[in-house]
């Protein structure tokens, strides 16, 4: 894995002499969890397109890549411009791209990589294809379906006309398939696999309805972390999972624990001024503010110091009520690693993630697309 831009120093650093607050990925789960995925799509014969909103990272991707995805997801065009010029492509852009400026900048992607975008709207596909043609360019075009989240996407017969649509622009756009994000099911197995059920069935009638109207529908896009290992289940072709890298306290549930979170923040006891508690450097600049999975509580886990519950988070503190187990026993300046609530969110916030294997910094990677939201 190749390093990126280390802070001067830190490469070969014990963790636990970081200065914190620090995120740290360890490589040892990271990489499991990347070839876990990578193995499932292989034997299923499903192209791996994983989002890069989670990792944020060109090292990651690399490593995605390596292992055998397909292209690279990102969400917003200024991840996907960041990437681009970074090197990376396919890219699939799977998110509504509106208004000029983001029109301009996915035609600068396209200039420079294959690229794929989810369309939902006349009024989204209509100037990226003008545009698309007039700069000689062209780019994929999936139908986004709406299979459950009531977010983003259509209901069949409303992406059947969109795709028709699409099919007579005559340039600039080529429809390419359909897609979707199965992003309400979060419960276990078996409720994962009951779900999928009517996301099959939704996919399954707009297979139907553009087979009919003789469109094409060379991809089928899906999956999200939740959904990955029973997405065999549906009539997909490829899979956009992105957390499945990192994991968090949300996502260590089915075929998931919290032995596989990759993603930490080592955080340190800055006050124990207040019985029965103590305050962490790591407040909601830090882990996010991001609530805790349902049925649980508290804004992160420690998972070394079960009798520690991080009650709540101001911006630059992390209030956490200890037991009477070892938490009980911090004093001033002591170490903790939590592992956060939702691991996107949390990455978002930092400017770079101390890469770690056996305690000892291997490498440090650049947020190359932090706080990329246009």
């Amino acid at each position: 894995m190749r390093a990126g831009a280390a802070v001067e120093g830190e490469v070969g650093r014990a963790v636990a002499e970081l200065e914190t607050p620090a995120l740290t990925v360890d490589l040892d789960r990271l990489e499991a969890n990347v070839a876990r995925a990578a193995a499932y799509a292989r034997e299923r014969c499903l192209a791996l397109h994983p989002h890069a909103k989670t990792h944020k990272t060109a090292e990651i991707a690399r490593l995605q890549l390596a292992a055998g995805a397909a292209g690279i997801t990102v969400a917003k065009s200024e991840e996907a411009a960041l990437f681009a010029a970074a090197g990376f492509g396919p890219l699939l852009a799977h998110y509504p791209s509106v208004g000029p400026a983001k029109v301009e900048r996915l035609v600068g992607v396209a200039a420079v990589a294959d690229l794929t975008v989810a369309l939902d709207s006349w009024a989204a596909a209509e100037p990226l294809a003008r545009a698309l043609a007039a700069a000689g360019r062209q780019a994929e075009a999936l139908i986004e379906l709406d299979v459950g989240l009531r977010r983003t996407g259509l209901d069949p017969a409303g992406a059947v006309e969109l795709a028709r649509r699409v099919e007579g622009l005559g340039g600039g756009l080529r429809l390419a398939g359909l897609s979707c994000y199965p992003g309400h099911l979060r419960g276990e197995g078996g409720e994962i696999e009951a779900g999928l059920a009517a996301v099959a069935a939704t996919l399954g009638e707009a297979i139907e309805l553009f087979d009919a109207a003789g469109l094409r529908r060379e991809r089928i896009s899906g999956g999200s972390t939740r959904t990955l290992y029973c997405s065999h289940l549906t009539p997909v072709t490829e899979l956009r999972p992105g957390n499945y890298v990192f994991l968090d306290r949300a996502e260590a549930v089915g075929p998931y624990s919290l032995e596989d979170c990759a993603l930490r923040v080592q955080a340190s006891v800055i006050s124990t001024a207040v019985p029965g508690q103590v305050v962490l450097d790591s407040g909601s600049k830090t882990l996010s503010e991001a609530g805790p999975p349902a049925g649980l509580r508290g804004f992160g886990i420690a998972p070394d110091l079960p009798g520690l519950e991080v009650e709540r988070l101001n911006e630059e503190h992390a209030v956490a009520r200890v037991g009477d187990g070892d938490a009980a026993g911090l004093a001033v300046g002591d170490r903790v690693e939590l592992i956060p609530n939702h691991a996107c969110s949390c990455v978002n916030l930092h400017d770079r993630l101390y890469a770690q294997r056996a305690g000892v910094v291997e490498a440090v990677f650049p947020l190359l697309a932090r706080g990329a939201v246009h």
